[in-house]
């Protein structure tokens, strides 16, 4: 009997696992791809003198070491070109390294080290989404990464930066921020490939541009070797709208240095600031219109069409008398005053005679060369803004009072 139930157990056992074996996986594959977890990069560049530009290698002054590190593990180059007379001397890389699958999981430092220069640390991410990755043939990342060292004893020069319009005129009275760039070494941001230094938060500066439109920042307050960048804010210059600009990144030196920001428009901010119509009721025999703007700016056309109600005629522009003609404008006042100036021949004798204009081209703003979609007279919601008013400029000039 007890062998009988060992039997059965065995018999159970077995169907289970049958059954068991035979289920259908039902599971959906996943959206997400596969990470790969087995891509290496290599980084490589070449150490060279930040003031001569010349490569260093080992000498009687000194030899030159480097360092990749990652927690407690130092890794050595793979290859580094030391010997004075090797054309290759200062060239470096660093193979195998373990590719980063998410930017920013994994961090290195770089540290080189040389007798008369001064210690060279910089934080490297390496990820296959960073700018200035290549793929060489064998699937390996590749990094290319330079580095400057500044001799012990070298200290930053001054750093002027100056600030211009859209036509390059300068811009007192500007105000300058300067400040650290921080932008990571995963991404290269300077010319050239260039590694940027770890030198803790540098602290930010404010100036305000003189008469020449230059802000210079104190040597004496600027990290040698450290990335910055320079930022114009927001502000309004003869009559222009301008938008906060930066430069681009740059490194400080040992020499002084200038870094220009070309400010950028804002865009199609365009108003009339006071129009000689602009108050009810106001009367003007000859017509003439006058409208102020915020900027200057360029017409694609100087011609205007008038047209009297009342009974007056006008002599227009081809010297043909008629009720309706074409007038031209003109552009005074830096191309910010427009004035119309018709000829008016029969002086209209109705109450409430008025004169008309209307105008068919395009305004230009004359600083950026940027058409703008903005109108005068059309009644369009597009028409020019008299900010005094709150309301759109009118091309309607009363010759007669009611």
């Amino acid at each position: 009997m007890r062998k009988f139930f060992v039997i059965v157990g065995l018999m159970l056992m077995a169907t289970a696992m049958m059954i068991g074996c035979g289920e259908t996986d039902n599971s959906t594959t996943s959206a997400i791809p596969p990470q790969e977890y087995n891509k290496t990069f290599t980084l490589q560049g070449k150490v060279m003198d930040a003031i001569t530009g010349a490569p260093i290698g080992n000498d009687a002054t000194g030899t030159l070491s480097m360092f990749l590190i990652q927690g407690d593990f130092d890794r050595g180059p793979t290859k580094l070109h030391t010997a004075p007379n090797d054309p290759l001397v200062g060239e470096y890389s660093f193979s195998g390294i373990p590719a980063d699958r998410n930017v920013g999981e994994v961090t290195y430092k770089v540290v080189v080290r040389r007798e008369g220069y001064q210690d060279f640390a910089a934080n490297v991410t390496f990820s296959a989404t960073i700018a200035n990755v290549t793929i060489s043939h064998n699937g390996t990342l590749n990094m290319i990464g330079n580095i400057y060292l500044f001799p012990i004893g070298s200290a930053p020069g001054d750093v002027s930066i100056v600030v211009r319009d859209p036509q390059g005129t300068p811009i007192p009275n500007a105000a300058v921020l300067l400040q650290q760039n921080v932008t990571g070494n995963g991404v290269t941001a300077i010319p050239g490939n260039r590694l940027v230094p770890v030198a803790g938060v540098y602290t930010s500066m404010t100036a305000t541009t003189n008469a020449d439109g230059s802000a210079t920042f104190s040597s004496a307050n600027l990290v040698l070797g450290g990335s910055y960048i320079a930022q114009a804010e927001a502000l309004t210059f003869q009559g222009e709208q301008l938008a906060t600009t930066s430069t681009a990144a740059f490194i400080v030196g040992t020499n002084s240095s200038t870094q220009v920001v070309n400010m950028a428009p804002t865009g199609s901010v365009l108003f009339a600031t006071s129009a000689s119509n602009q108050v009810p009721g106001t009367i003007t025999p000859t017509g003439v219109l006058s409208v102020t703007f915020n900027q200057p700016i360029a017409l694609s056309t100087a011609v205007f069409t008038a047209t009297i109600t009342g009974g007056g005629q006008i002599t227009d522009a081809n010297g043909v008398i008629a009720a309706t003609g074409p007038v031209n404008g003109v552009l005074s006042n830096n191309n910010t005053t427009l004035t119309i100036t018709p000829t008016i021949s029969t002086a209209p004798t109705a109450a409430g005679a008025t004169i008309s204009y209307a105008f068919a081209g395009q305004i230009i703003l004359q600083n950026s060369q940027t058409v703008t979609g903005s109108t005068l007279f059309t009644g369009a919601g597009t028409d020019v803004v008299n900010i005094s008013t709150g309301a759109a400029v009118s091309g309607t000039v009363l010759l007669i009072s009611n």
